[in-house]
């Protein structure tokens, strides 16, 4: 049986020693540079998964809004989107209004038995005591597009939608219980 020749730790000792002995330990310059290199590395990743997660989060609150505010105020209603809508094409769209009403948010209609079902609505920014307050806010916005919406858990209120064209009309523009008075026509 052939032996394989001794290594050069082996030849001066006749012992086997392991590599790990054999080999000379790297020098504190080179320790110094792979612990930099390891740094550097480390710290990428790190600021990269951070990054990653603040755009996820910032795009996240860019355009949707869960709460908007108390059941029972009015909201103005910027624009519907149906939620069969491509996310890319919605963000857009938000995008758009937001360049127009700074603060706009999207909200899930969802999430408010009063809106119609399946869409996300844009909203301008504020609460309003009730509809012709909304629609005179949607005036000072420069737009005679928005709506005001009553916000409430309550499907019965889905009727609460008060437009400015024609002419508002009083039955849907004040919910029973609105903290104004009558407005002047």
């Amino acid at each position: 049986m052939l032996s394989e020749p001794p290594t050069p730790a082996e030849s001066t000792t006749g012992v086997a020693r392991s590599r790990e002995e054999s080999e000379p330990a790297p020098s504190p310059r080179r320790r110094h540079r792979l612990v930099l290199v390891l740094d550097v590395v480390v710290g990428a990743v790190v600021v990269a998964t951070a990054t990653a997660l603040m755009l996820a989060h910032q795009s996240s609150q860019n355009t949707e809004t869960p709460a908007v505010g108390p059941s029972g105020t009015w909201i103005v209603g910027l624009a519907e989107i149906p939620r069969t809508t491509d996310l890319k094409e919605r963000d857009r769209q938000v995008a758009d209004l937001q360049q127009r009403v700074p603060g706009a948010s999207l909200i899930d209609s969802d999430t408010w038995a009063s809106l119609p079902p399946d869409a996300w609505v844009v909203r301008a920014p504020g609460e309003f005591a009730d509809g012709f307050e909304a629609l005179a806010h949607c005036g000072e916005l420069g737009s005679d597009e928005c709506t005001a919406r009553y916000l409430s858990h309550d499907e019965d209120d889905q009727g609460y939608l008060c437009e400015a064209a024609p002419t508002p009309d009083p039955d849907a523009c004040r919910q029973p219980g609105d903290r104004t008075e009558p407005s002047p026509r």
